[in-house]
């Protein structure tokens, strides 16, 4: 098993390393460096080896997983570099929205970068994750970087750094919409009389049942799932009306658009 590192401990750091844990039992090469040593206390529960020093982890491991905020990336790698990190024969496997390869080659001068955008499902095995593979990625390592990352759920290959960028909108940030929508069934139905347990129940069970419905009804397209919840002039095509009123699907446009716009601006700061 390759030696990997993880800089920075947060949430998706924290995904990855359960999954190749939970997928590769030999895995116990594994540093995770971040500023704070307590915050990291549960990787070193999971025999993880753990450090305040960026410069140590990257030493000592042959796959880089860069798990830093995008804002904070460009002073991580320039300290790594400062710090003469050979990336030669180093993979980096970026994380970060909008901080395109160029700019991480611009940095480090390293050869084999991959970007990869994961979701927050992937917590229990039901993310989706985006991954992108420059030409100098060898059908070796791409199988090896992709063995890391599929028990995180499903493995979308990308062709484009572009590609990246859509999946974090459509896959990475949408969870958000979703617990937004959520938080409004909830909210409504702690309005219309049901306790705030009940009500969380019901939208528990509401968002299992209909992507149940998806995910077994694979064949049908959904517009035809909506369909068969809808009768002509029922309580359901009254709600729906309501939200074509309120030009649901432009909003749902312009929410991804605004998604897509900051990616860019990051890529232009970066």
């Amino acid at each position: 098993m390759s030696k990997i590192a993880f800089i920075g401990g947060g949430n998706m750091s924290s995904c990855i390393f359960d999954g190749i844990k939970r997928a590769h039992k030999d895995a116990d090469d594994i540093y995770v460096s971040g500023p704070h040593l307590e915050k990291l206390a549960k990787f070193a529960d999971k025999k993880a080896k753990i450090t305040t020093s960026n410069v140590e982890a990257a030493k000592e491991s042959d796959i880089i997983f860069l798990g830093v905020k995008p804002q904070m990336l460009t002073s991580v790698l320039q300290e790594l570099k400062d710090n003469g990190i050979d990336f030669s024969a180093k993979i980096l496997v970026s994380m970060a929205a909008g901080f395109k390869i160029a700019s991480i080659r611009r940095l480090t001068a390293a050869p084999y970068i991959v970007r990869i955008m994961p979701s927050t499902p992937a917590k229990i095995g039901l993310g989706i994750t985006g991954i992108y593979f420059e030409n100098g990625i060898d059908d070796k390592n791409k199988k090896l970087i992709s063995s890391l990352l599929e028990p995180l759920g499903m493995l979308c290959r990308l062709n484009s750094e572009e590609g990246i960028n859509a999946i974090g909108a459509l896959a990475g940030s949408a969870p958000a919409f979703l617990y937004r929508f959520f938080e409004a069934v909830e909210h409504e139905c702690i309005r219309y009389g049901f306790s705030q347990s009940d009500a969380r129940k019901i939208v528990e069970q509401l968002g299992l049942g209909t992507s149940s419905m998806v995910i077994h009804n694979h064949e049908t397209p959904i517009s035809a799932l909506r369909e068969a919840v809808t009768s002509k002039g029922g309580t359901t095509y009254e709600g729906l009306q309501q939200m074509t009123a309120f030009k649901f699907e432009e909003m749902i446009e312009e929410v991804f658009k605004a998604c897509m716009k900051k990616t860019h601006l990051f890529e232009e700061m970066f």
